[in-house]
């Protein structure tokens, strides 16, 4: 639980390296049933991606160093589904979902124009039907 420097002295709180883990962070919040949080944060990482456009199709590789499970988001959507049946935070639970319906189809989409982008930088896919051959 505490980090040490190289005598073992002991520095501070916590469990993480230097770096930010949002995705550890979504699952704490799906396991601890912060759906609302767990849905902020991923559109959040959803849309920092989309506004990364349109210059350069590399430049959002940096995001895929973010990377949410796809069981993860399936889980969130799930437990916001089950809720829904059970009668609890319904109309929460149904914005929710549409937010995060939303996101996900908007970075699909987002996912397309980027893979045609790279397709047509190599000459209208001619680079890739090399590679496979």
């Amino acid at each position: 639980m505490f980090k040490a420097n190289k005598a073992g002295n002991k520095i501070s709180w916590g469990m993480s390296g230097k770096e930010a883990d949002p995705a550890a962070l979504f699952r704490l919040y799906i396991n601890y049933g912060r759906h609302a949080e767990a849905t902020n944060l991923l559109v959040e990482y959803l849309e920092s991606f989309a506004s990364s456009r349109p210059v350069d199709v590399l430049h959002r590789k940096k995001m895929s160093a973010v990377w949410f499970p796809y069981t993860a988001v399936e889980r969130l959507w799930c437990q916001l589904g089950e809720m829904q049946r059970a009668g609890h935070s319904v109309d929460q639970c149904d914005r929710l979902k549409k937010l995060l319906h939303g996101a996900l189809m908007s970075h699909l989409q987002q996912v397309v124009v980027d893979s045609d982008d790279v397709l047509s930088s190599v000459g209208d896919g001619q680079g890739m039907e090399d590679q496979s051959s």
